[in-house]
């Protein structure tokens, strides 16, 4: 029994962009590791913009979400609610002169 084996290629030495790097794992995703500004070993975080924190965990606007959302949805339903009061009272205005048209006319319809 004789098994041949193919020669297999020789991995590449260097980089593995498979693994997460340590902006990925350290930060979060939301920013890239940096040497510290007084030295050390160490990294520290460099946050990207909008987001904070030793880890790069809390974002900058996150208090602001929910009261924008809500004053977001309040107008468009102040906008919604608005319009629909004006449409009615343009359609009774419309309905009121008509029966005044007919009126004149001396049309004896029902309007």
């Amino acid at each position: 029994m004789s098994t041949s084996s193919a020669p297999v290629a020789p991995q590449p030495r260097g980089i593995d962009y498979s693994l997460p790097t340590c902006g990925e794992t350290l930060c979060h995703g939301h920013g890239t590791c940096v040497p510290p500004s007084g030295g050390g070993t160490g990294l520290v975080c460099e946050c990207a913009l909008g987001y904070r924190g030793q880890f790069c965990e809390d974002t900058v606007n996150g208090a602001l979400s929910v009261p924008l959302t809500v004053s977001v949805i309040a107008i468009i339903l102040g906008v919604l609610i608005l319009a629909f009061i004006v449409a009615k009272i343009r359609q009774r205005q419309k309905k009121s002169r008509r029966r005044q048209f007919a009126t004149r006319q001396g049309y004896n319809i029902a309007v």
